[in-house]
C-alpha cells in the first residue's frame, strides 16, 4: 500500500515531496502559523527537519500529505499527517495550513479523509492528537472530527491537551 494519495471535494492530498520544501518553509516562517507550535526556525534548520520527515518511514500507510486545492492545484496549502505519537502506542493526526487557508473547513476536510484512511484501510483502533491548550481553532477542528479531550500530554517539556477517538 505504501502512502496513498487522496482526493476530496476540494482537496488533493499526496505524499510530501522534496518539491514542497520551499513552500513548506514559507508556511513555517509565518509567526501566526507558528504561534502555538514554537519559535520560527532558520530556513536551513527547517530544510534539514523537513527533509528528514520526507525520508522517514513512519509505517505502512502513515506519513505526511501535502494539501492542494483543486482550484489552485500547484499552490501548497499546507499538510496533514498520520504519524506515531511520540511516547505512546497511538498514531496521531495533525495538520498545518497557510494563514490564507484558515477558516474554510480545509483542515477538517483533510482530517476527515485521513481518519477514514486510518480506520477503514489501516484498521487502527484509535487516533490521537496533541494541541496547545490555547489553540482553540485546532481544538474546534478536532471536535468536528470526533476526537475528545482526554487530558494532558507532555512533549518536549511542554504540556498539551490530548485528544483521542476510537474507531
Amino acid at each position: 500500500m505504501g502512502q496513498p494519495s487522496f482526493v476530496t471535494a476540494r482537496l488533493r492530498l499526496r505524499p510530501r515531496q522534496f518539491s514542497d520544501l520551499d513552500a513548506s518553509i514559507a508556511i513555517n516562517s509565518d509567526h501566526d502559523v507558528m504561534r502555538y507550535l514554537g519559535a520560527v526556525w532558520p530556513p536551513e534548520r527547517q530544510r534539514t527537519h523537513l527533509t528528514a520527515q520526507i525520508q522517514t518511514d513512519f509505517g505502512e500507510g502513515l506519513g505526511y500529505w501535502s494539501l492542494f486545492e483543486h482550484a489552485a492545484p500547484t499552490t501548497l496549502l499546507g499538510w496533514a499527517l498520520l504519524t506515531p505519537l511520540p511516547g505512546s502506542d497511538d498514531v496521531q493526526i495533525g495538520y498545518r495550513l497557510r494563514k490564507n487557508a484558515w477558516g474554510r473547513g480545509l483542515a477538517t476536510e483533510a482530517g476527515a479523509c485521513l481518519l477514514d484512511h486510518a480506520f477503514q484501510a489501516l484498521r487502527l483502533p484509535a487516533i490521537a492528537a496533541s494541541v496547545h491548550p490555547d489553540n482553540l481553532g485546532s481544538q474546534r477542528v478536532l471536535a468536528k472530527l470526533g476526537l475528545s479531550d482526554v487530558g494532558t500530554y507532555e512533549t518536549g517539556g511542554k504540556v498539551e491537551r490530548l485528544y483521542r477517538r476510537l474507531a
